[in-house]
């Protein structure tokens, strides 16, 4: 996600369009989220996709929309950023991807300055829901995952929850609630989809400057 003080950098390839005439996502596609921040997809295909935010930042997400971004890179100054994977992606896999409700991983995250450490997660299928996006209803699937440490006495100390809903429709997160360590709820949602067709930076700056004065 990004801010949208350089937004016009993607505006000559993209047009407002209602999010289901689109048959998922292609490359070019901008996703405008309720907190004014946007990405573009750069690339994609059937085990990850690419996003990039006008801050030169990139993210290589997974299929398995609650897994944690694979990649994350920044290119504004010194190259910086991170790596995360697990020895076999599909034994985390969850509903519909497989039959488990609930899976447990250890995620080794390789940072490019501070070096590798692991993180433990706990994720749950939740059932599925509904989202409302251009006045039309997409039908969810739901996860719940809590990041934790284990202390010296292998008690579990909790450190981030994140519940996901994942619209398969447009093969993305639509809705991210994320809840830190000391209970603080951050609260974001897509809001608008553009095409990667005809569009002016104009267009999409209106776009996000009435969500930024909407709220």
């Amino acid at each position: 996600m990004m801010r949208h003080k350089t937004i016009s950098r993607f505006a000559s390839l993209i047009f407002l369009v209602p999010a289901l005439a689109m048959a998922g996502l292609k490359p070019g596609s901008v996703v405008i989220y309720t907190d004014g921040d946007v990405e573009k997809l750069v690339e994609q295909n059937q085990e990850w996709s690419l996003w990039e935010d006008q801050r030169n930042r990139r993210y290589k997400r997974s299929y398995l929309p609650y897994f944690p971004v694979l990649e994350y890179r920044r290119f504004k100054e010194a190259p910086s950023g991170y790596d995360q994977f697990v020895p076999d992606i599909s034994a985390v896999e969850l509903k519909p991807f497989s039959s488990r409700e609930s899976v447990k991983f250890s995620l080794t995250r390789k940072d490019l300055i501070k070096g590798t450490r692991s993180r433990l997660w706990r994720c749950s299928y939740a059932g599925q829901s509904s989202y409302r996006l251009s006045k039309q209803d997409l039908v969810t699937q739901d996860y719940s995952c809590t990041r934790y440490v284990m202390d010296k006495l292998h008690t579990q100390k909790f450190r981030e929850k994140l519940v996901v809903s994942y619209s398969p429709t447009l093969n993305l997160v639509v809705k991210q609630v994320k809840t830190n360590r000391r209970g603080k709820e951050t609260h974001v949602a897509v809001k608008r989809i553009l095409t990667p067709e005809r569009a002016t930076a104009k267009r999409i700056a209106r776009t996000v400057y009435k969500l930024h004065t909407s709220r």
